[in-house]
């Protein structure tokens, strides 16, 4: 049943009186996961289900919902909510304190009904699709963000670590250019997805990362054709490059020979 919601007095009302500049904890909650993200210092992190880095311009895009503007908007109280599917909704979406409730879809146009205390408004459905992507659609997907201070990389037998703020290798014919790069790559290049780890895979060797604070990372390396697969098992995670990032990420050594 669709519902001649009245236009907005002022077509330029947003849903919320928040301004995306001052959400700094998002949690969102759907049928198959809660998750939860925290902005410190300007950057976003995962919180829940997980404690990683979060995808800084996903997050923003969720942060400004908050402004988002209604095309039709009408009392909660007015209105049958089992009808708009917002009495099981399809996902709740939490600005810091302030709840957005995601209902069915409108069935002229693109459009979803949301409850925002005390009102329902109908929208242009472009941040539900986002939604249901789940934690892989809010991950950073770089295999160790930049903002982590490396002092080591070992890819099997193959150390590389950092002495006297130069990149050193435990093999001779490496030299600290071409060091730099790989470090450079493995912080900056984005896998072209991110999926669940799958354990059934037998890990071809480990990859272990230690930062100048001495945390310690662990990957695996599951794969090299068709496609690059390194995983993080500690967080169930597993990401996938094209195969032509293999001498990129994981050598130096000259491919011919």
């Amino acid at each position: 049943m669709n519902y001649p919601l009245e236009q907005p007095q002022d077509p330029g009302n947003a849903i919320t009186s928040l301004q995306p500049s001052e959400v700094d904890r998002i949690k969102i909650e759907t049928a198959d996961v809660i998750i939860e993200l925290k902005k410190t210092k300007g950057s976003w992190r995962i919180v829940s289900p997980i404690d990683w880095f979060a995808n800084n311009i996903a997050s923003e895009r969720l942060a400004t919902m908050a402004t988002l503007e209604a095309q039709s908007k009408l009392p909660r109280s007015d209105i049958d909510l089992s009808t708009l599917g917002l009495t099981f909704p399809k996902a709740i979406l939490t600005l810091n304190q302030q709840s957005i409730i995601f209902g069915d879809t409108n069935r002229i146009g693109n459009r979803r009904y949301l409850l925002v205390e005390p009102e329902v408004y109908l929208v242009d459905d472009i941040h539900f699709p986002f939604i249901s992507q789940g934690l892989n659609g809010l991950l950073d997907n770089r295999l160790l963000p930049s903002s982590v201070a490396l002092q080591s990389l070992q890819i099997k037998d193959w150390l590389i670590s950092k002495e006297q703020n130069q990149w050193v290798s435990s093999k001779p014919q490496h030299e600290a250019p071409e060091l730099e790069r790989l470090i450079t790559e493995w912080q900056t290049t984005q896998a072209s997805s991110i999926k669940a780890y799958d354990s059934s895979l037998t890990p071809l060797h480990k990859i272990t990362a230690r930062t100048q604070d001495h945390v310690i990372y662990e990957y695996f390396l599951l794969s090299i054709q068709p496609e690059i697969v390194i995983a993080r098992p500690d967080l169930n995670l597993q990401y996938h490059f094209p195969e032509h990032q293999y001498y990129d990420l994981l050598s130096l050594d000259n491919p011919d020979g």
